[in-house]
């Protein structure tokens, strides 16, 4: 999927004005989530399109359905150990 990018003051138009949502891109197949990284690990999986190599399944992370939030999050890319951030693309299939 491709990413759609569009000015923040015209995406403000197309917002609910109230109430919950979540805001994130996506199709009818696949959601496009953001995750910080430290570098062993964003250089693996830019490299390869997948993560491994120093990638854990025992350890929690958070992610985040918008880029600038998950940038606020961790601090502009300057935090220790979240310097890169990936779009992961989740298939809902599997993750609905």
């Amino acid at each position: 999927m491709k990413l759609k990018l569009k000015k923040y003051k015209e995406q403000l138009q197309d917002w609910p004005q109230k109430g919950y949502h979540i805001m994130a891109q996506y199709d009818d197949e696949k959601i496009i989530v953001y995750q910080s990284y430290r570098k062993e690990i964003g250089e693996f999986a830019i490299q390869n399109q997948y993560l491994g190599g120093h990638f854990s399944l025992e350890r929690m992370t958070w992610i985040k359905p918008n880029f600038l939030w998950m940038m606020y999050r961790n601090g502009w890319g300057t935090k220790e150990g979240q310097e890169y951030v990936l779009a992961i693309h989740l298939k809902k299939n599997r993750c609905f």
